[in-house]
């Protein structure tokens, strides 16, 4: 990562990097805020995200709850850190048929070697959907536990 890049450089790549993911394309999941061990994501409900129910797929409402988790857990990571999903519990509170959907993570713990994040999904009308939790395994460079891995220190950021 190029030492002279401001913070605010940072974090736009950081973002550009998240909302570039082909699931988080996929389903239409987007960054919207994130730091000081917060985050806010959001995800628009598609028909082909729903279920044979025509209401939205619960894995597609624990992507959102697991990734506003991990994303705040992982604002309080240092530049030689990462970090994956390794337990999550959710509770779900309503269906959806349509409209945007809305995760707010925060971060309850960091520690050497895990943290913890807890979440809220919401619809538009700010009805709750779901909450829970997950508990995310730390990474350090040159230590990735994740088989047939890229090492995701070393390539998050390059230029």
């Amino acid at each position: 990562m190029n030492e002279e890049m401001s913070l605010e450089e940072i974090r736009k790549r950081i973002f550009e990097l998240l909302n570039g993911s082909p699931f988080y394309r996929h389903i239409g999941m987007e960054v919207v805020e994130a730091g000081e061990g917060r985050a806010r994501l959001h995800l628009p409900v598609k028909e082909e995200l729903k279920n044979l129910y025509g209401i939205l797929h619960g894995g597609v409402i624990a992507a959102l709850l697991d990734s506003s988790c991990s994303i705040a857990v992982g604002t309080l990571l240092g530049p030689d850190e990462a970090a994956v999903t390794i337990d999550q519990r959710i509770n779900y509170i309503s269906n959806v048929r349509d409209g945007v959907l809305y995760g707010e993570g925060k971060a309850l713990h960091r520690g050497r070697y895990t943290g913890v994040g807890q979440a809220e999904v919401r619809d538009e009308d700010g009805n709750l959907v779901a909450a829970g939790m997950t508990t995310q395994f730390i990474i350090k460079r040159g230590e990735s536990q994740v088989r047939d891995a890229k090492d995701p220190v070393d390539e998050r950021l390059k230029d």
